[in-house]
């Protein structure tokens, strides 16, 4: 098999995995909604999997941090941003010690991260560029732009109240929020499977720096004569 047929099957393999892996996410909340008839409340099998699949994706990498010194404080940074959320996720757990409980630990979690990151502060920017280059960033972004953006806006109240008028049900438009999460969590654990699996070397994100600096200079040179 030549090299461009080898690319082509493999992005077409991670094709046909998202694909089953959406089909799998979106039975979750069919099962919430039409088996367990309970809705997507927050115990439910759609919930539980958003967290689930938070605190697997920072344990991934927290693994890859211990594992690679290189790189370790840029990944320390992003196993304490998804533990983070993780915490967030479980608010309605820290509610039952007092109302709002979850933002300190949270607090916690993000001192702790940075704590960590400071003491392999050497390593921070070079193990986040070798991160970005990583075919599965790519994942990340996409997953973090559902959750943080798409999933907030398509899940205004406002707007599904405009939509179903006198039918307006909050179930209706917290199912359909909590499950456009679930997709999006779903690709930044897709994500840090990816990088788990397959990493990059560090030396790659090296390289990608000196060629830059390199073509920059030379457009500087070229600029003066």
């Amino acid at each position: 098999m030549t090299k461009n047929n080898a690319i082509i099957v493999k992005q077409f393999l991670i094709f046909l995995l998202l694909a089953a892996l959406t089909g799998l996410i979106s039975s979750f909340v069919l099962i919430d909604v039409l088996w367990l008839e309970s809705g997507v409340r927050e115990i439910s099998l759609t919930e539980i999997s958003q967290e689930l699949f938070l605190l697997i994706t920072a344990a991934l990498y927290l693994r890859c941090a211990i594992k690679r010194e290189e790189i370790r404080g840029g990944l320390l940074l992003i196993a304490g941003f998804y533990a983070t959320l993780f915490i967030r996720e479980l608010d309605y757990w820290f509610d039952f010690i007092q109302h709002g409980a979850w933002l300190w630990f949270a607090l916690s979690a993000t001192g702790l991260a940075l704590f960590a990151a400071w003491k392999a502060r050497d390593s921070v920017a070079r193990g986040l560029a070798t991160f970005i280059l990583h075919p599965g960033f790519a994942y990340t972004l996409c997953g973090l732009v559902t959750v943080l953006i798409f999933s907030r806006v398509f899940g205004m109240t406002m707007l599904w109240e405009t939509l179903l008028n006198d039918g307006y049900a909050n179930i209706v438009k917290t199912s359909i929020e909590e499950g456009t999460e679930l997709l999006g969590y779903t690709l930044c654990l897709f994500s840090a499977c990816y990088f788990s699996l397959a990493p990059q070397p560090a030396a790659v994100a090296e390289q990608h720096f000196v060629a830059g600096v390199i073509s920059g200079r030379q457009k500087e040179s070229y600029h003066w004569k």
